[in-house]
């Protein structure tokens, strides 16, 4: 009884600590997220940063890699420092003593909405790039390892179901 009772969540928690490791060492491999101290959206989609340890990069590789990343970083830096500024924007007006209506916030969130497609767009560049360094083995073995934690969401899902507010994996 005790061992079924706590088998699913041991595992779930186990299975976590492991692809957060695979995310933490794409990350140490890759360098940290733009925006610094800050955060910010990653340079790359998640997935892509975890398949890249999969693909073996050759020291050569990982420069060129770690140079897209850090010049991502540089060109998206600008955008980031707006998106703060906007936040802090929208907060000051919502948390100030007077009244505040959706129309208020809509140029703020317009402008938000702008900056972040361009930060989207920078993600999907960036990815693109590292993407062409890899050879087609490389690409091989990324796919395999996408493939394969594709299917473990999936065996999550059905055994936990998805998260109700969860997008679907791509």
């Amino acid at each position: 009884m005790w061992k079924s009772r706590f088998s699913i969540p041991i595992a779930i928690a186990i299975l976590g600590g492991c692809v957060n490791a695979g995310v933490a060492r794409a990350q140490d491999m890759m360098g940290p997220p733009p925006g610094g101290p800050m955060g910010g959206p990653p340079p790359v989609p998640p997935p892509l940063m975890m398949a890249l340890r999969a693909a073996a990069l050759t020291p050569a590789q990982q420069k060129q890699v770690h140079e897209i990343m850090n010049a991502s970083r540089t060109s998206s830096e600008p955008q980031m420092q707006q998106m703060h500024s906007i936040r802090d924007q929208i907060a000051d007006k919502l948390l100030s003593s007077g009244s505040v209506s959706a129309s208020d916030l809509a140029p703020l969130l317009a402008q938000q909405t702008a900056i972040q497609q361009q930060l989207d767009n920078q993600m999907i560049s960036t990815a693109l790039q590292i993407r062409g360094v890899l050879t087609s083995d490389q690409l091989s073995r990324v796919a395999s390892v996408h493939d394969k934690l594709k299917a473990i969401h999936s065996q999550i899902d059905s055994i936990l179901g998805p998260p109700p507010d969860a997008p679907p994996i791509p």
